[in-house]
């Protein structure tokens, strides 16, 4: 059996496909206690991202994946520990880390096109470079027949396509992905899954993506943060390759991260 690599304390790992987004630490969680009022979702929280890395983070419902998320965005401030980004505390939202839903969001009165320049538009982008960048963003997911057209004259999968888009149009240094493709076919979900993998290769972006999907993380992590019932229980690097042995070790640790999901 291929060996399974994990990262302890979930340290930013040695090496990476997509390493290049800069020195130091993307994110940094420090002891944090999660939750909402006197409950919290998850204790103790210790993790580091590199930039550039995709980082998936699974865990059964109510593990609190998506707290995680909230909490990395600065829309859910730590009962105790901090949480850095880019060596910076977080205190609130930022353009420099951009929110994906598994609801769309769009703006159903907003075209395309201006749905994807809002994020400019709010920073006070010129109009034109505006409309430049967000004609670029909408060849770039496909959809270039579209860009005049409502949210409500498109399927569920190409109103994601603009929903990424949208939070890539700003150049934010994170993206922050909660379940966005949970609502879509099979199909379509696989498409979407191809499309995010290619136009990361042209971004320097962080990526944190919550699933529930073992299998979708598998194919979209460079590692894989398996969430329990209180925090953090194991961080775990994807092989990477196509041949046997990459094969082998995607397997081994497929049923690495469903045993963790097991444990009580």
């Amino acid at each position: 059996m291929t060996p399974v690599a994990e990262s302890t304390a979930g340290a930013a790992p040695a090496d990476g496909a997509r390493r290049e987004g800069g020195t130091g630490l993307a994110f940094r969680v420090e002891g944090a206690v999660l939750g909402y009022g006197r409950e919290a979702v998850l204790r103790g929280v210790e993790l580091d991202v590199a930039p550039g890395e995709v980082l998936v983070v699974v865990g059964a419902s109510g593990s609190g994946k998506s707290t995680l998320l909230r909490a990395l965005a600065g829309l859910l401030p730590p009962g105790e520990g901090r949480i850095l980004a880019g060596g910076a505390q977080v205190t609130g939202p930022s353009a420099d880390r951009a929110m994906v839903f598994q609801d769309d969001g769009l703006l159903p009165w907003r075209s395309v096109r201006r749905n994807v320049e809002l994020p400019l538009r709010i920073r006070g982008v010129p109009r034109r470079e505006r409309a430049r960048a967000a004609g670029e963003w909408i060849e770039r997911v496909g959809l270039g027949g579209f860009a005049g057209h409502l949210p409500r004259e498109l399927s569920g999968g190409m109103r994601q396509r603009v929903q990424l888009a949208r939070a890539l149009v700003g150049a934010p240094r994170a993206v922050l992905m909660d379940e966005p493709f949970g609502a879509l076919d099979a199909q379509t979900r696989a498409g979407m899954q191809r499309l995010l993998l290619d136009v990361l290769r042209d971004t320097s972006a962080t990526v944190v993506f919550v699933t529930h999907d073992v299998d979708e993380a598998l194919l979209l992590a460079d590692r894989v943060a398996v969430l329990g019932r209180t925090g953090v229980r194991a961080v775990l690097e994807t092989p990477r390759g196509a041949g046997e042995e990459a094969g082998t070790g995607r397997a081994d640790l497929r049923e690495r991260i469903l045993k963790e999901l097991q444990e009580p």
